[in-house]
């Protein structure tokens, strides 16, 4: 009987083809994994880069008016004061009297609490500014906040009677540094272009609200992604 089987070079022959074939196979293994780790790594950025925004604009849109600076010492940031409580003032003989609109519940004000009304600038947040109160700790008084013998001592009114509580040294404060976004010092972005990247406040107008204008310029892998938003800050004196 004739037995019949595989030559070396018919062995080496089958090695090397199934070796051309295997890397052949890999590479576009290798090319199809590069391509999603690329799509992952990009939809990540577009995901921070809306969060940032996201929770930027959200801010934004509750901070008292007119609030918004660049702190003294620093470039590239934006400081605000949130607002913590808002409603309505009146003037009774030499007292102002308050209510909160959105804790009417409240019936003694938490420590370390400012009002401030018709704010123009941050300047008008300070201790020292005639549009500025301490309230902390203020009880109720016949069902209202009541600051005896302030009426005279505001510098200012607001024509639609409206007030603002805040907490002290509560400023919240964004800043591009290191290719990052930081909150309070806190990282909430990396991969920033700074040197390119900006925000900044314009204060109202009679036709319009405060703005701030926000862009962001994300680089990673050799790609720039842009975002651009303006933020409208709701709330007025």
């Amino acid at each position: 009987m004739k037995m019949r089987g595989f030559t070396l070079i018919e062995m080496i022959a089958t090695i090397v083809i199934g070796s051309i074939i295997m890397l052949g196979i890999a590479g576009y293994v290798q090319l199809g994994m590069k391509g999603y780790a690329d799509s992952i790594d990009r939809q990540r950025l577009q995901t921070q880069a809306q969060f940032v925004l996201e929770k930027m604009s959200r801010e934004i849109r509750h901070a008292v008016p007119n609030s918004f600076h660049e702190p003294t010492g620093t470039t590239k940031c934006l400081e605000f004061v949130p607002i913590e409580y808002s409603g309505f003032y009146t003037l009774n003989g030499q007292d102002l009297e308050f209510l909160l609109g959105n804790d009417t519940a409240r019936t003694v004000m938490p420590k370390d609490s400012w009002l401030v009304i018709n704010p123009s600038r941050y300047d008008d947040l300070l201790p020292s500014s005639p549009q500025s109160f301490s309230v902390s700790q203020l009880p109720q008084d016949d069902g209202v906040f009541k600051i005896s013998g302030a009426a005279d001592s505001i510098g200012s009114s607001s024509i639609s009677s409206r007030h603002y509580v805040y907490q002290n040294n509560a400023q919240i404060n964004y800043c591009f540094n290191s290719n990052q976004v930081t909150r309070n010092g806190v990282i909430v972005a990396e991969n920033v272009d700074t040197a390119a990247s900006r925000m900044y406040y314009e204060a109202p107008t009679l036709q319009r609200g405060g703005l701030v204008h926000i862009n962001l310029e994300f680089v990673q892998d050799g790609e720039r992604s842009v975002y651009q938003q303006d933020v409208q800050v709701l709330n007025v004196p």
